[in-house]
């Protein structure tokens, strides 16, 4: 494990230097003097990746839970197993809404991503894990497909809550 960490210090060590001395990113960085919208558009795009993956993992959580259950019961219970792909169409609204703000506003973008970033990841993992034990739970005949949807979408208000927070920000 410490190599690993060795190898991956270095590499990124090497990459920053590289940066730093190679004269085509040394004259736009002389020229634009502020570093704010970079860091707003590598948080921002930090945000995408995160929320596209909340939705990839809960997903596969779900899906899991769904072939589970056999081939009988598959077309049955993929609404629920579908709900986790939002927290990615989430993460999407909240980047294509801010592009115009990197130059304009770059702290309020960061920050907006941040929120996104971390509310888009946990809500889709989570749930996920709620939907694979919704659908445990319907093929077992303990509950419902309404149960297990309304259940799968509690997670998903904070996603919800976490979007329309991006909105209101200034």
């Amino acid at each position: 494990m410490k190599r690993k960490g060795i190898v991956f210090v270095g590499s990124l060590s090497l990459v920053l230097l590289a940066g730093y001395f190679c004269p085509a990113l040394a004259e736009t960085v002389a020229e634009q003097k502020d570093w704010a919208p970079l860091f707003a558009k590598f948080t921002m795009g930090l945000s995408l990746s995160l929320g596209l993956a909340g939705s990839a993992i809960g997903l596969v959580i779900a899906f899991q839970a769904l072939l589970g259950g056999g081939e009988e019961n598959y077309y049955k219970n993929i609404a629920v197993a579908l709900m986790p792909s939002t927290q990615g169409i989430y993460a999407m609204v909240v980047f294509f809404t801010n592009m115009g703000n990197f130059d304009t506003e770059p702290f309020s973008v960061a920050g907006k991503a941040g929120i996104a970033m971390v509310a888009m990841l946990i809500s889709g993992w989570y749930q996920g894990m709620v939907c694979a034990a919704g659908i445990k739970s319907i093929l077992e005949g303990k509950n419902t497909i309404a149960n297990a949807l309304v259940s799968g979408a509690m997670p998903e208000t904070y996603a919800v809550f976490a979007l329309v927070m991006t909105f209101i920000m200034p």
